[in-house]
C-alpha cells in the first residue's frame, strides 16, 4: 500500500535528526509567530540581556539597560530526487533504503557541518592542550568560571576521542538519558558535561607568524563594541590573548581569567565589549584596568596542527527553523522532528520536461553569547 508524503518527508526529518547531534538540546530563540513569512537570507535579532551593576551602600545608582544584539542569518540547503523515483517506492523498506536514508544523511551532515564551522570559534575561552582528559578537564572548568549554568556538552573527533579514550575509558560515566538523546555517539560523562563523538569537526593550522591588532576606540567608563582587526597570516581562526584583558561572566561579575579572541582569515570575530574596571560599560563580557588605552595581541597557541573540539552550555546555540513560501503549482509537505524540519516539494520544470521531488532544510543558527562556548584546540 502507498503511504503519504507527508509519512514520507516524516520519516526523512526524523532520519536527518538522528543524525545531527550537534543541534540537539539547543536553544530556539525565534517565537513560532514570528516565524511566518521568513525567507531565505533574511535575518532576525536576539537580545543579550543586561546585568547591570552592583554598588556598594545605601545609594542607588542606577544605569541604562543596555541588550546587545546579535544577528541570526536565515540559511537553507536543499537535495533532489526525481519524482518517479520518489513516487514509485511505495513500501516504507524501500523508500527509506534508497531515498530517505542516503538524501537525509546527506543533507543533515553538510547542513551540521556548516553550522559546526560557523560556531565552534564563537567563543571567549579558548583551552589548548594534547588530547588528554586533563584538556577536558580544563573546558569544562572555563564554562564553570565563566558562570554558565545548565547542561554542558563536549563535541571532539572520533580520532581525539579515541586517543582519550585509550588512557583511561572508565573515567566516562554512563548515563542512560544522555544516551537516549544522542545514541551511538555518546560516550558518557566526564567533568560535568556529555561527551559526544563527532565527525567533521574542523582543524586549525598555526604557523606561529599570525598577527592581530585591534582598535579600540575610548567611550565613557570603556570602549566602543568592536568585532573586526587586523591580521596577518592567519589561514583559518586563531587563538589570541591580550595582557590585561579579562573576562566578564555571564552574570556581569569580572573574572581574573584571560579572554580570549578567535579570529578568522577576514579579522573577525565575537563581539568583543570592554568595559573599565568596575564601571560595568555597555553590557561587558571583557574588562580592563581603568587608565588603559590599547592592547598588545599575542598567539595563544604555539605553531602546530590542532584538532577542533567545543565544549559548551547546551542551549547556546540558537537553532531555529523556518517555512518559506511554496511555489506556485507545487505540491508541498513540511514535517519537523526534534526541532528539525524537512520541507518536500513536488514540481515539474515545463522548460526542461523534467519533475523532481526537492527535499530543503531551512535554518538558522548561531551562537548569542560566546561566553557559553569555549573552543578547544587538541594538539596533533
Amino acid at each position: 500500500m502507498a503511504f503519504s508524503n507527508n509519512h514520507k518527508t516524516k520519516i526523512i526529518a526524523a532520519i536527518a535528526a538522528d543524525n545531527m547531534d550537534y543541534v540537539k538540546k539547543s536553544k530556539s530563540y525565534l517565537p513560532q509567530s514570528q516565524r511566518e513569512g521568513m525567507k531565505y537570507g533574511q535575518s532576525y535579532t536576539v537580545y543579550i540581556p543586561d546585568p547591570g551593576k552592583v554598588v556598594d551602600g545605601l545609594v542607588a545608582d542606577p544605569d541604562t539597560i543596555n541588550e546587545v544584539e546579535y544577528t541570526v542569518t536565515c540559511e537553507n540547503k536543499n537535495t533532489s530526487v526525481e519524482l518517479d523515483v520518489w513516487n514509485k517506492l511505495n513500501d516504507i523498506e524501500s523508500f527509506t533504503k534508497e531515498v530517505a536514508k542516503p538524501k537525509a544523511q546527506k543533507l543533515a551532515r553538510q547542513v551540521q557541518k556548516d553550522v559546526i564551522d560557523k560556531t565552534a570559534f564563537e567563543s571567549a575561552q579558548t583551552i589548548v592542550g594534547e588530547a588528554n582528559f586533563n584538556t577536558l578537564t580544563n573546558a569544562a572548568a572555563a564554562l564553570e568560571e565563566a558562570a554558565c549554568a545548565g547542561d554542558f556538552v563536549t563535541f571532539t573527533s572520533p580520532t581525539v576521542h579515541g586517543r582519550i579514550a585509550a588512557t583511561g575509558l572508565a573515567n566516562y560515566i554512563p548515563d542512560e538519558i544522555q544516551k537516549e538523546i544522542y545514541g551511538k555517539n555518546y560516550l558518557g560523562e566526564y567533568a560535568g558535561c556529555s561527551q559526544i563523538d563527532l565527525s567533521n569537526m574542523p582543524e586549525v593550522k598555526i604557523a606561529g607568524n599570525e598577527t592581530l591588532s585591534i582598535t579600540l576606540t575610548s567611550a565613557d567608563g570603556g570602549f566602543a563594541p568592536v568585532s573586526t582587526g587586523t591580521v596577518a597570516n592567519i589561514q583559518k581562526n586563531a587563538p589570541f590573548t591580550a595582557d590585561g584583558l579579562f573576562l566578564v561572566d555571564v552574570n556581569g561579575i569580572e573574572t581574573d581569567i584571560p579572554y580570549v579572541v578567535s579570529v578568522d582569515k577576514d579579522g573577525h570575530f565575537p563581539e568583543l565589549r570592554i568595559t573599565e574596571q568596575g564601571k560595568a560599560f555597555g553590557n561587558p563580557n571583557a574588562w580592563v584596568a581603568e587608565g588603559t588605552s590599547a592592547l598588545t595581541f599575542t598567539l595563544a597557541a604555539e605553531s602546530g596542527t590542532y584538532s577542533v573540539g567545543v565544549a559548551r552550555e547546551a542551549d547556546a546555540l540558537a537553532w531555529d527553523t523556518y517555512k518559506f513560501t511554496d511555489l506556485p503549482g507545487s505540491e508541498n509537505s513540511t514535517e519537523t522532528v526534534d526541532g528539525v524540519s524537512i520541507k518536500m516539494s513536488q514540481y515539474g520544470n515545463g522548460e526542461k520536461m523534467t519533475s523532481l521531488a526537492r527535499l530543503d532544510m531551512p535554518f538558522a543558527c548561531g551562537i548569542p553569547d560566546a561566553r557559553r562556548n569555549v573552543t578547544i584546540m587538541f594538539k596533533k
